[in-house]
């Protein structure tokens, strides 16, 4: 695979110092920095000439210790820096010397499986023509992506085995959200069961302490993405949320984004993971037992207007919308809005993994989203993208009412009050939940995975558990248009 082909290029050298020069895009498609600090290197990203300089006096110049430093391949590097280190460059041309380079440039986010089908391949595709080919009728073909998935899924288990940080569950939720993708366009299945087996140590481990972890370019927990988005002080923010929307949907519609330069990374959704609660939580800056209503949303337009005044921004410069043609207006610093879209999908669909695909597709293709981005970056807002939970498929095991009324079309878990009886449905379907971050006054009973509370044997997609399609979702942060698309 990828991985492979970039140790080649990265460590035939045997180098200490190692300067990378990365194709924009290829650090969101790799797992560059994992491969170098698996291999003894501490990594650094080049921002400036200006910054750097005094990151590479102070800790790089006089190290004895493996150093790796990335940069972006547009960015201008002193040469006096140059030189202390041995230079590697990561583009379609050094990766992919036996294909012609405009042509897979355009596979970007395909460059791992067309990696894995080129190794058992020796035949040149210098044309344009043969490389389009090549990756159409043999990349793509059902006999490479069951294999690519079979191959994939044997290194995601170790992955799963051996994670111990929540960050490691992020990358592990991003490599199975890219396998069923693969695996959707062929309609192939394929058990994944263990992850959401091995994902349920950290739940119980790691989860509860999201809320300590640091904020950085990405909110560890969505509680936090507020927060993340006002340390970055821009002028206008913009804040599209699209419920529903998993890792998987996203991967689809990233297909029908590459007009916009963005940086991809992933948040923990709030368990239960129905719309009332984590999306509530997301806009309101606020963990479910601090809510008044975290079962209603009878109160999320003003507690989402409340959080962000507390920021310093009047009522009047907040404005909380709906739908992809909502207007902003000249006054606004600050929006949110909420596309439905993707979890009126999820609710509808009948056709598992697959039918998701084609409604991604669809969603892509219609343009709305890209329009919608267009408008705001035109407007001026620094604009980020998503969702309150993903989703995940699941088979109907019978209908159970929970015992406490909530706003919500999820299927996946059940909250009691009191001493409600727990029947046998619920006690052969479920888990009873720890509640981190809710409030402690019910009990919380999640479904099994692969589970839901929909007719029995019916297979649905469906959202509300703490599987780790339904729990990692999508941060996005929207750069610039693209204009070499």
């Amino acid at each position: 695979m990828l991985d492979y082909s970039l140790s080649k290029l990265l460590f035939k050298s045997n180098e200490n110092k190692l300067l990378v020069f990365a194709q924009e895009g290829i650090c969101e498609i790799t797992e560059i920095k994992s491969l170098l600090n698996k291999n003894g290197y501490t990594v650094y990203e080049y921002l400036s000439a200006q910054e750097f300089r005094i990151v590479f006096e102070e800790k790089i110049k006089n190290s004895l210790d493996k150093i790796a430093v990335i940069v972006l391949a547009a960015s201008y590097v002193p040469f006096d820096i140059r030189r202390a280190f041995y230079e590697v460059t990561l583009s379609a041309s050094t990766i992919f010397p036996e294909f012609n380079l405009n042509a897979v440039s355009k596979y970007l986010k395909d460059w791992d499986i067309i990696s894995f089908a080129a190794n058992s391949s020796y035949a040149d595709y210098s044309h344009k023509s043969q490389t389009n080919d090549f990756i159409k009728s043999t990349v793509f073909s059902e006999q490479i992506i069951r294999k690519y998935c079979e191959n994939a899924l044997i290194k995601l288990k170790e992955d799963c085995e051996n994670a111990l940080s929540y960050l490691d569950w992020i990358r592990i939720a991003q490599k199975k959200a890219s396998v069923e993708y693969y695996a959707a366009l062929r309609e192939l299945t394929f058990d994944m069961t263990f992850a959401d087996s091995l994902f349920q140590n950290f739940i119980n481990d790691g989860y509860g302490r999201l809320s300590t972890e640091v904020s950085g370019k990405f909110p560890p927990i969505i509680t936090k993405a507020i927060p993340v988005i006002m340390a970055d002080k821009n002028a206008k923010s913009a804040l599209i949320v699209m419920d529903g929307m998993s890792l998987f949907d996203f991967k689809a519609i990233s297909y029908y984004l590459d007009e916009f330069q963005y940086d991809f990374g992933c948040s923990y959704a709030i368990i239960p993971t129905t719309t009332p609660i984590s999306r509530q939580s997301l806009l309101s800056g606020k963990f479910p037992r601090e809510l008044s209503k975290p079962f209603s949303l009878a109160n999320e337009e003003r507690e989402f207007k409340a959080c962000i005044e507390s920021y310093g921004i009047s009522g009047s410069q907040i404005e909380y919308l709906r739908g992809y043609d909502a207007p902003t207006g000249p006054l606004t610093r600050f929006a949110a809005i909420i596309i439905n879209e993707a979890d009126d999908i999820v609710h509808g669909q009948r056709q598992g993994r697959a039918g998701m695909l084609a409604d991604m597709n669809l969603l892509g293709k219609s343009g709305k989203l890209q329009s919608l981005i267009n408008r705001l970056i035109t407007a001026g807002f620094a604009t980020y993208i998503t969702s309150d939970h993903g989703n995940t498929l699941c088979a109907g095991v019978g209908s159970f009412r929970s015992g406490v009324e909530m706003q919500t079309s999820s299927k996946r878990m059940a909250v009691l009050k009191d001493f409600a009886e727990v029947n046998t449905l619920l006690a052969e379907n479920t888990s009873e939940y720890q509640g981190f971050y809710l409030n402690k006054d019910y009990r919380y009973f999640v479904c099994n995975s692969g589970k839901s509370f929909d007719n029995k044997g019916e297979k649905v997609m469906a959202h509300g558990g703490m599987s780790l399609d339904e729990v990692i979702v999508p941060f996005i942060r929207i750069g610039w248009r693209n204009t070499n698309v």
